[in-house]
This record gives C-alpha cells, sequence and structure tokens, in this order.
C-alpha cells in the first residue's frame, strides 16, 4: 500500500507545483518515475523509461518545427496579415474575423499557442485604433485559437490523441476537434453578443479612425515571395497526405521539416528556437510518471479520489470541473490530459458504468475553455500586447476565465452527460 500511495502523492505534488510554481513539472515527474520505479517498484531503469512516449515525442516535435520554419519565414504572418484585411475596416467585423482566423491557423498546424502569439500583436494593436473593447478583442483570439487546440494536426491535438489511443479510444482526432470548436464557438459569441459586438456593427467609424486603422492594416500586408509559395504549398501537401493518405503524421511532417531546411527556406536555427521544449518535456515526463502510477497501482487509488466526488450520472460535469479548476492555474497539455485521460477506464469500472468517450470529452473541453485566463499562456499573449489599461484587461480575463470552468462544467454536464452527443 505504501508504494501506490507515495505514487500519488507524488502526482498530486506535480499537479500542485504546477499551479504554483515555475518549475516544470515533466523533470520533477520523471525524477518520481525514476525514484519510485526503481527504488519503490524494483524496476530496472529500462523499464521505467519504457513509459517515455517516444512516438508523441517525435511527432509533436516534428509538427511544432515544421510550423516554426512557416512562421521563422514569414509565411503565416503574411497569410495572417492578407486575412485581417477581410474586414475591410470595419470595427464589429474585426474580432470575428481574427476568431475565424486563429481557428484557421491552429487547424492547419500551429496549434493554439501558435496561434494566438502571430495574432495577438496585431490585433490587440488593431483594436487599439479601431476602438474595439480590449476584452472583446483577446476573448475572441484566445477563444479561437482555443477552438482549435484539438486539431490532429496540431500538438495538443496529437496529445490528446495519442493519450486517449492509450486507454482504448482510436480514430476520435477529428471528433475532438469538433467538440472543442462547438464549445469555444459557442463561449465566444456569447462573448461577442454580451460585451459590445452587436453594438460595434452599427457603428460607422470616424474618418479619421478609419484612415489610421487602414495604415496599420496596410502595414501588415507584405507581398508573398517565392520562399512563402514553396512554404504554403509543402504545409497543403502535408495536410492532403495526412488527410488523404492516412500516413503518420509526425513522419510525414518532419519529412517536409526537413525538406524546407535542405532547400533553405527558412532559418532552421530560428524554427528550432520556437519549439515548445518546455510543453514537450512537461508532456512526456507527467505520461512516463503515469505509467509508473499504473505499474505500481497507484492509479487505482487516485481514480478512488475522484470516485468520491462523482456518481457515474454526473460525472462528465464533475470531470470538466475539475480539469478547468486545475487547468486555470497549470498547464492543460502538459500537466491535466496526462493526468486525467489515462485514469478513465477505471473510473469507470469503479462508478459501476459510464460512456469513456463523454468522459475524454468532457477532460478535453474542460481543460481548454479556462485558457482564456491570463495565467495561461494564450491570456498572458493577449495582456502583453495589449494597450490601455491592461490591469482592467487582466481582471476581466482572470474572471472570465474562472468563470468558465462552472461554464465548461455545466457544458460538459449538458452536452456530454444529458445530451450524449458525440459519444
Amino acid at each position: 500500500m505504501l508504494i501506490p500511495l507515495l505514487s500519488v502523492l507524488a502526482l498530486l505534488c506535480a499537479i500542485l507545483l504546477s499551479m504554483w510554481s515555475r518549475l516544470n513539472v515533466g523533470l520533477l515527474a520523471l525524477t518520481f518515475a525514476y525514484g519510485l520505479g526503481v527504488i519503490g517498484a524494483k524496476m530496472t531503469l529500462r523499464q521505467v523509461m519504457a513509459g517515455f512516449p517516444v512516438p508523441l515525442f517525435l511527432t509533436v516535435l516534428a509538427l511544432t518545427l515544421l510550423f516554426g520554419q512557416a512562421q521563422a519565414n514569414g509565411t503565416l504572418g503574411r497569410v495572417a496579415g492578407y486575412a485581417v484585411q477581410l474586414a475591410r475596416g470595419r470595427p464589429g467585423l474585426l474580432p470575428l474575423v481574427f476568431f475565424v482566423l486563429a481557428v484557421s491557423l491552429g487547424t492547419i498546424g500551429a496549434g493554439n499557442i501558435g496561434a494566438v502569439a502571430m495574432l495577438a500583436p496585431v490585433a490587440m494593436a488593431v483594436a487599439h485604433e479601431a476602438g474595439v473593447s480590449s476584452f472583446l478583442m483577446a476573448l475572441m483570439v484566445a477563444c479561437g485559437g482555443n477552438a482549435a487546440s484539438l486539431s490532429p494536426l496540431a500538438p495538443t491535438g496529437v496529445i490528446a490523441n495519442d493519450l486517449m489511443a492509450r486507454i482504448g479510444l482510436y480514430g476520435y482526432g477529428w471528433w475532438n476537434y469538433l467538440h472543442c470548436l462547438l464549445a469555444h464557438a459557442l463561449v465566444a459569441g456569447c462573448g461577442y453578443l454580451l460585451f459590445g459586438g452587436v453594438k460595434l456593427l452599427r457603428q460607422t467609424p470616424s474618418a479619421d479612425q478609419s484612415e489610421r486603422l487602414a495604415r496599420l492594416l496596410a502595414s501588415h500586408r507584405q507581398p508573398l515571395h517565392v520562399r512563402h509559395a514553396v512554404t504554403l504549398l509543402v504545409l497543403l501537401v502535408v495536410l492532403l497526405v495526412v488527410s488523404i493518405g492516412k500516413l503518420e503524421i509526425g513522419a510525414v511532417a518532419l519529412t517536409a521539416a526537413v525538406l524546407l531546411s535542405i532547400l533553405r527556406l527558412s532559418d532552421e536555427e530560428e524554427a528550432l528556437r520556437t519549439v515548445p521544449w518546455g510543453t514537450i518535456l512537461m508532456v512526456c515526463g507527467m505520461t512516463c510518471l503515469m505509467g509508473i502510477l499504473e505499474r505500481t497501482g497507484g492509479i487505482d487509488l487516485f481514480t478512488w479520489l475522484i470516485e468520491k466526488l462523482s456518481t457515474k450520472q454526473r460525472a462528465p460535469g464533475v470531470i470538466g470541473l475539475c480539469t478547468g479548476i486545475l487547468s486555470a492555474y497549470s498547464s492543460s497539455s502538459g500537466v491535466v490530459l496526462p493526468a486525467f485521460l489515462p485514469i478513465l477506464p477505471k473510473l469507470t469500472q469503479k462508478l459501476g458504468g459510464g460512456d469513456l468517450v463523454a468522459l475524454a470529452n468532457s477532460v478535453n473541453v474542460g481543460a481548454h475553455l479556462v485558457d482564456v485566463s491570463p495565467l495561461s499562456t494564450l491570456g498572458a499573449l493577449c495582456l502583453a500586447n495589449a494597450q490601455g489599461d491592461t490591469d482592467t484587461l487582466y481582471r476581466q480575463l482572470l474572471a472570465w476565465g474562472l468563470a468558465m470552468a462552472v461554464v465548461g462544467a455545466i457544458y460538459c454536464q449538458v452536452v456530454f452527460g444529458f445530451l450524449h452527443f458525440g459519444s
């Protein structure tokens, strides 16, 4: 009983430190895995390291490297610069355009963080010039990025699909994406209506305001050169091959990244600096630690703790609430998904049944709805690029993010618990 208890305490310690410390909990989780496996469970080092998700590591690395190259050579920035012209200078349309643009960039592989990192500087500057609320713009950009976070072509989507495959849920990649997209589109739409979107649609900007906005948008409309056209072609081929050919996305992305390097279409060193090494380490470390919990019986104990908060009927709502609260203070992809998705089969057994797919959807959606908070990377990116009263914006984003933990719980209970949508 001692080793299972210690393994659960190690997991809880890692989760708590991820909420209140700058320490990369992936390193801590790997240390705990070594200690518990080799010393506590008498496993060999090779057995402990068997839990390290090498395929996941290589896939996420390949994807982030490929889109890091597309970002480093300016291709994605130019695409974004041309796309924002679609609003034609109408302030009310700008938040909607940035939402769609964030969804689009995130879906094709940039992921939620990559999409928001590219768009936040432009979006917040445009909001200031157009008289759009900084909070409304930040909300639409961050929700758009998160709406695409579970795309099978994006890093977080790859992580979620890999963790779900480990518990026997195969082929749910695009369904995961759809559920996340619908949830974020709903809350973003409500935010647009509540915080002045309709009023903006009815407004006509002044001549001076229109001129300043036009100059700002024109400054982001840069010409496409050969390297940008070739990069876009390579990305399109990757999307088609993966979607139609059903090939392993990691191998295809790595081949495309190497091709761009060989053709000298991008700065490889700069692209490597965009790879989210910290997040990759967190995911791999936590996955390795969860493997030790499974080997030592600690996963049964951790599941028992969650079971005490729930019943079979209200499990989706409880899971949505728990993951939302934790994700508000820690990494969704690096901590929450690796900690909660592996326990779901045991949880359904202890609850006397339940829909495994519905619970997985609850983890995925609940963990991401709160990520507009300034304590998360997306909210922080928008806050860092905001102009004007950033103190008020911080409080608004924090209140919205924390409220989404409750909204996410209700959404998961209604959509996945009562309606059984997507199960």
